[in-house]
């Protein structure tokens, strides 16, 4: 039988899987989506440098589940499509070292084949804790073993040393944040009093998934309180706005990030916007405030910035139709017409 998609070798195998997106942050990727997707028939929604970087979960229908997981790079065309070519491509080579059986155990030399394609990555560690810490969530599988360890220490900071928690155990937690509401209540009340490594760590981890009201409220006034300071710390600014990311778009966060475009922003706050907090920029006044303030004040970043956001399906047509607006500023329609005369966007991988 002709096997064309990963879907259809997953579903011939007998297996049940999980789909996540780790090109900006983690995100789930329901099945009937990504059929649609290997279709043809939509575009990747999260593209990061013209391709899909995807963690594949999968285990055997009958088991309880021993997910085993496969971290892909699969190109995509200048549509935002899968290219085919080189997915069928990956598909020969699954085919050629597993055959038709997902779970079959691999030798060294197979393994280190599979691992040698240009389709597979190895994600960022911060990424592959939060996509650990998702994964038992969502397969009701424990924690990990440094989980109790990160509770303990929120319950009673002053009675532990933070330099033994495990990474692990703060993606657990800030995965399990909007689920448990008594957790979620005591780290608001306690993050901006922990030690810095630790609230950075609970910041980058906190950005790939939802988070409580509560919490997000108390990120925001963190970032109105550091405004007020003499000298803002821009990067705390961007990583406290990044670490409400996994949230959908809400009207505070938009309110915020809207003054923060009018405060001359700076580079660490337009990589974050780009690179995790894109869905806000659906909202048009947002985009062009975006778009005017980057050709003002980071001109380096353009072309990058501005290639990777077009590529996004969700701001790709809002961005074309704005192309020849009247009302943009001069910097920013010269700014465009530099780029499409020719000067070829640098990568920028966050």
């Amino acid at each position: 039988m002709q096997i064309d998609t990963l879907s259809e070798f997953l579903t011939q195998a007998g297996t049940e899987f999980r789909l996540y997106d780790l090109g900006r942050r983690l995100q789930p990727l329901r099945q009937d989506d990504f059929a649609a997707i290997e279709a043809g028939q939509r575009p990747y929604p999260w593209p990061l440098q013209r391709h899909a970087w995807l963690a594949v979960c999968y285990w055997q229908r009958q088991d309880q589940p021993q997910p085993y997981v496969w971290f892909l790079k699969l190109p995509l065309d200048e549509r935002g499509l899968f290219n085919n070519a080189a997915v069928k491509h990956f598909l020969a080579a699954l085919v050629e070292q597993l055959g038709q059986d997902p779970s079959a155990p691999l030798s060294d030399e197979q393994q280190e084949r599979l691992a040698q394609t240009p389709f597979t990555f190895q994600p960022a560690q911060d990424k592959l804790a939060a996509f650990h810490a998702r994964l038992s969530l969502d397969l009701e599988l424990p924690p990990s073993a440094f989980y109790q360890g990160v509770l303990d220490y929120l319950a009673a900071p002053e009675r532990h040393d933070w330099q033994q928690l495990g990474l692990q155990g703060l993606a657990d937690v800030a995965a399990r944040l909007q689920q448990d509401t008594p957790l979620s209540q005591q780290l608001a009340s306690r993050l901006f009093s922990l030690p810095q490594p630790v609230q950075l760590a609970l910041l980058s981890q906190c950005e790939h998934h939802p988070q409580p009201t509560e919490l997000t409220d108390n990120l925001l006034r963190g970032i109105s309180t550091e405004l007020e300071r003499q000298t803002p710390d821009q990067e705390r600014i961007a990583l406290l706005l990044r670490a409400t990311a996994g949230c959908a778009p809400f009207a505070a966060r938009r309110q915020k990030i809207a003054t923060l475009l009018a405060l001359t922003p700076s580079q660490p706050l337009m990589l974050s916007l780009a690179a995790r907090l894109w869905q806000e920029l659906t909202d048009e006044a947002l985009l062009l405030s975006y778009l005017e303030q980057l050709a003002e004040h980071h001109a380096e970043l353009f072309n990058s910035l501005f290639a990777e956001l077009v590529s996004i399906p969700a701001l790709r047509p809002l961005i074309l139709t704005n192309l020849h607006n009247p009302v943009l500023s001069v910097s920013l329609k010269n700014a465009i017409g530099t780029l499409f005369s020719g000067s070829s966007p640098a990568s920028n991988r966050d």
